[in-house]
């Protein structure tokens, strides 16, 4: 088996991610769980100190144990796949073999990326968006309250769609705010599924500013 890949869920430290918006990929040189916005970890066979079965309501799934500082301990994906399952497909990889010669370049790109963290966004472009987001929402608050909100709230979910297709489709834009050596392709899942429900709620947002006024 040259690569193995599962759709499942998973935690890294705090956040989380539901099924079927984690993934697992394992390759002979890395191992990966991305689960999206919520973080990215990579790891080379010898960061990993053991496997374990993830405890939970899940039929299945594993805990890294690990040895990578900047990570949180906590690192779990989650998936109606058997523990026993999930380890014999990792062997069958190569990946724990130290028989297998492993990419050197693969390696240090590995060590390279731990060193960035778990969010596959700059920090700059977190502050951007956060700022694009709220400040029309609070500055519709403060001036008149629920009108104000309903007024300013397209506003900031057009600022999020506009951001959202930028990041998906424009390379110069995507570069800006992903960290290096970060792959769209493990972005998508998550990026769509967000882009869909602020899509939902924009649509929805013109129909409550339609609504007649409530008169006391």
């Amino acid at each position: 088996m040259s690569e193995l890949k599962i759709t499942g869920g998973g935690y890294i430290g705090n956040a989380n991610a539901t099924w079927p918006l984690a993934t697992l990929k394992v390759t002979a040189d890395i191992l990966s769980i991305n689960l999206g916005f919520a973080g990215q970890v990579f790891f080379n066979a010898e960061d990993i100190t053991s496997i374990q079965p993830s405890s939970g309501l899940s039929r299945g799934g594993i805990r890294i144990i690990h040895t990578v500082n900047a990570y949180p301990q906590k690192v779990v994906f989650t998936t109606s796949t058997s523990y026993q399952s999930i380890i014999e497909d990792i062997k069958a990889t190569g990946f724990f073999s130290k028989e297998v010669v492993h990419d050197q370049t693969t390696w240090h790109r590995v060590k390279k990326l731990q060193q960035q963290g778990r969010f596959p966004f700059k920090t700059a472009a977190i502050i951007v968006f956060l700022l694009g987001w709220n400040v029309p929402i609070l500055l519709g608050v403060f001036n008149s309250n629920i009108e104000g909100f309903l007024t300013n709230a397209p506003i900031s979910l057009s600022f999020a769609i506009a951001f959202i297709l930028l990041t998906l489709f424009v390379e110069p834009f995507r570069i800006l705010v992903l960290k290096e050596d970060r792959d769209i392709k493990d972005l998508r899942k998550t990026l769509y599924f967000i882009l869909l429900i602020v899509s939902v709620i924009f649509v929805f947002s013109f129909g409550f500013r339609n609504l007649p006024p409530v008169h006391h």
